[in-house]
């Protein structure tokens, strides 16, 4: 579905936005799990996701006067330059903690986000290694604290975009009646963990291909099926949505080798091919081509919907902050010092 840009004049796009958040605020002060948002929460954030995307060319003042600190203690491009971007097209200033921080040091990530507090900012996004620490530091910190994936737990912006790509591609509120494929590393992906919680939210049929030994245990609780014969889960989905194997989580001592894993389940033409005529191909990313997708796929093919997940990553990213930072309810998170 290709986006229209606007013609409107930047204040003229501000009051539209205005328009379209009238009396609403999100529920919450920190996005650290996808089962935080509720179905106002999500309608919100996709009905202004979708007017930022159509001014993806516009700066704004909304946010005017705050500052974000993206502490990012895991290597990341698309959700971090992401995040960056989205807070300075919205007035913000900005700056970057690395896995080079005092963390390297031995303090601990909670003594870290407690000093970033101390600088009075108003966002703090946070990716890990390790599980649970965006969930902790949102105790102790007055910054609302976003999570930008941690250890093999959650990634939840992904999922609100991968929702959002999902729900415009089938012109439709919800997913009802779809069906959705995910190919790959399931048990150490903290993609699958959100997508497959608003994937129920939104009434898919969610259908898991990969080898048993990437499977985690008792995965059916999700309510997903797993299939042994990655062909037999493509037939007659509605989108196909591959995972890396996560190499720097130890995911090669779960396969024989990486060629013999992309024999077995890469998504190639022939195997898109089962999926429905108009089924789309998605991709967290970073893709890993000819293992995770086959190359000509990932690049040109009319299917392939990676790069339109890219900018509805940006629009999402833009809405949740927005929303978190400048709240018309006047109401502000509390906390508790360690």
């Amino acid at each position: 579905m290709a986006v229209i840009l606007s013609k409107k004049s930047p204040s003229a796009a501000e009051k539209d936005l205005n328009s379209i958040r009238k009396g609403r605020d999100l529920s919450f002060f920190d996005l650290v799990s996808i089962d935080q948002v509720t179905p106002e929460d999500l309608g919100l954030l996709y009905d202004v996701a979708r007017r930022f995307r159509e001014y993806k060319t516009y700066k704004f003042s909304f946010n005017k006067g705050s500052s974000q600190v993206n502490a990012f203690f895991e290597p990341s491009t698309r959700t971090s330059s992401s995040f960056d971007l989205a807070a300075k097209q919205l007035s913000m200033d900005t700056a970057g903690v690395s896995s080079n921080s005092s963390v390297e040091k031995g303090e601990s990530y909670l003594d870290t986000v407690q000093t970033i507090d101390s600088y009075n900012v108003k966002t703090i996004v946070i990716r890990s290694k390790e599980s649970g620490v965006p969930a902790v530091a949102a105790r102790y910190t007055q910054a609302s604290i976003i999570n930008a994936g941690d250890g093999w737990h959650e990634h939840p912006t992904q999922a609100l975009l991968d929702g959002l790509t999902m729900l415009d591609h089938c012109k439709s509120k919800d997913m009802k009646g779809r069906v959705v494929v995910i190919v790959g590393d399931i048990m150490h992906s903290r993609v699958f963990g959100s997508l497959v919680r608003l994937l129920k939210t939104l009434k898919a049929e969610v259908r898991i291909s990969a080898p048993l030994t990437l499977i985690p245990e008792d995965v059916e609780k999700f309510g997903v099926k797993w299939y042994g014969k990655v062909e037999e889960a493509l037939t007659g989905a509605d989108v196909v949505y591959a995972l890396r194997v996560q190499s720097e989580r130890g995911a090669n001592g779960f396969i024989p080798t990486l060629r013999e894993y992309s024999k077995m389940f890469g998504i190639s033409r022939k195997r898109l091919d089962l999926a429905k005529k108009d089924a789309i191909l998605m991709h967290p990313g970073p893709v890993i081509r000819d293992i995770d997708v086959h190359s000509a796929l990932a690049a040109v093919d009319e299917q392939s919907y990676i790069l339109r997940q890219v900018e509805n990553g940006m629009a999402v990213r833009k809405a949740l902050l927005w929303l978190i930072v400048d709240r018309i309810d006047g109401k502000k998170k509390t906390f508790t010092r360690k």
